[in-house]
């Protein structure tokens, strides 16, 4: 893995709201196919290292690489080629109401107007044949559980082959079966399209079973970083997290 080069690399990242320094040294790099959760209490801004990956926020200072491209020197128009090949699930699914499960999934490819509509109709019933939701095209999402809204959110990431998989909370508010229906979905989609992931989540057994390998995040750097079996057993920090024990510091509320 040492002589591939990282899909995903942070160099010296920090990220200033005014007065409030979030982030000030983030040191790290993704290589292709891995799968990787960030841990931390809430408020340490994990979701925002998601949107810097993204290039939907630029760091204060340092540098945020994706596929090679330094994301702090793309103007628009380059950052929306980068972001072509990454697909983001957000905490809530992100549907838009007022279109069907069909209109969702197929919203990014109309967007960037590659396909045709016979194109998109199969991409969009591939898609729902993946997450196990064949023929609810026409639904809308208010007709449709937490756990099929979420399925549905993933097929709209996937609608457009990512190489790169972001998961914002991908399972809260969800009972323990749909719980492990997403995990267990998320692991079928890194096998079977061999996407890169992160995610971000506060469930240690979802993260367990998602990625093999766990950053916690604290005081705006990392902490810790390494294979989650081995960091859990052996690195008292994440120890301490996922047994309830954590006394760190939380730096944004």
């Amino acid at each position: 893995m040492t002589a591939e080069k990282p899909i995903i690399e942070f160099e010296g990242v920090g990220i200033r709201f005014g007065s409030l320094q979030v982030h000030h040294d983030l040191n790290f790099r993704i290589f292709p196919g891995e799968n990787v959760t960030l841990l931390g209490p809430s408020g340490v801004g994990k979701t925002l290292i998601l949107k810097m990956i993204a290039g939907l926020l630029r760091p204060t200072s340092g540098r945020v690489l994706v596929r090679g491209e330094d994301l702090s020197n793309l103007e628009e128009e380059e950052l929306c080629a980068v972001r072509a090949h990454i697909g983001m699930v957000f905490q809530g699914a992100a549907l838009f109401d007022s279109l069907t499960v069909y209109e969702n999934i197929a919203y990014p490819l109309r967007e960037r107007g590659l396909k045709s509509e016979d194109q998109i109709r199969q991409i969009v019933a591939e898609r729902l044949e993946v997450i196990g939701l064949p023929g609810i095209e026409k639904k809308l999402p208010s007709e449709l559980s937490g756990g099929q809204k979420k399925r549905v959110g993933l097929a709209r990431a996937l609608a457009s082959s990512p190489e790169i998989m972001l998961f914002d909370e991908p399972t809260t508010g969800l009972d323990p079966t749909a719980i492990r229906l997403i995990d267990e979905l998320i692991v079928k989609l890194q096998n079977q399209y061999s996407i890169t992931s992160v995610a971000v989540t506060h469930d240690i057994q979802s993260a367990g079973r998602i990625s093999q390998r766990w950053l916690l995040i604290h005081a705006g750097t990392v902490v810790a970083d390494g294979p989650a079996k081995q960091i859990a057993a052996q690195n008292q920090d994440v120890i301490d997290f996922i047994s309830g024990n954590w006394r760190g510091e939380i730096t944004l509320t």
